[in-house]
């Protein structure tokens, strides 16, 4: 990726996070990232191009901190464990960006191919899943609720710890019990 994109890009997340995707021309993009207009579209041929580059290098971000040291070889409840507090951690660390990347993930502005693209690097998870119900070890239902619930489950957990400013301890018990509910709702 060329430096000027990168710019795009990190000026779009700013922008988008303070002033909305659609009340953000392209120009003001291009201004706050130091670039004439006539740049941008360079790189991105449309403002929907920049939107998907914007969601791919949040999730692409997202990503790569949850899988920071996961164990791969470790039981199913260190890895689904690992996952947890990675994602509340990325999302407090990181409140801009997570805030955006859920708005991008619950808007329509992401296009298809994008969006499976990108969730195909998810496919572990999902795997994690079928072969722990496989395995009698999580509750039998439909993978694809199981993950949603974990999914809702981690927001409700960054929410709560956001909204009440956790830090330290009250945050690591927050985090600690959160799982601990969570996990104990979801295996036999």
């Amino acid at each position: 990726m060329h430096e000027k994109e990168k710019q795009l890009i990190e000026a779009s997340i700013d922008l988008f996070a303070q002033e909305g995707f659609w009340n953000t021309p392209t120009a003001r993009i291009a201004k706050h990232a130091g670039v004439a207009t006539g740049t941008l579209f360079n790189y991105f041929e449309s403002k929907d191009v920049l939107i998907d580059a914007v969601y791919q290098q949040l999730k692409q971000e997202w990503l790569g901190h949850l899988m920071l040291g996961y164990p791969q070889s470790g039981t199913l409840k260190a890895r689904v464990e690992h996952i947890w507090f990675r994602h509340i951690d990325w999302g407090l660390r990181f409140p801009i960006r997570y805030g955006l990347l859920n708005q991008l993930k619950l808007s329509n502005l992401v296009s298809q191919e994008v969006q499976q693209s990108q969730d195909a690097g998810l496919a572990f998870a999902y795997d994690m899943i079928v072969q722990g119900i496989a395995e009698g070890l999580l509750v039998d239902v439909d993978p694809a609720y199981l993950g949603q619930i974990f999914y809702a489950a981690l927001e409700a957990a960054v929410a709560y710890a956001t909204e009440h400013n956790l830090t330290d301890m009250p945050l690591t018990r927050h985090i600690t019990q959160g799982f601990e509910i969570f996990w104990k709702g979801v295996t036999l």
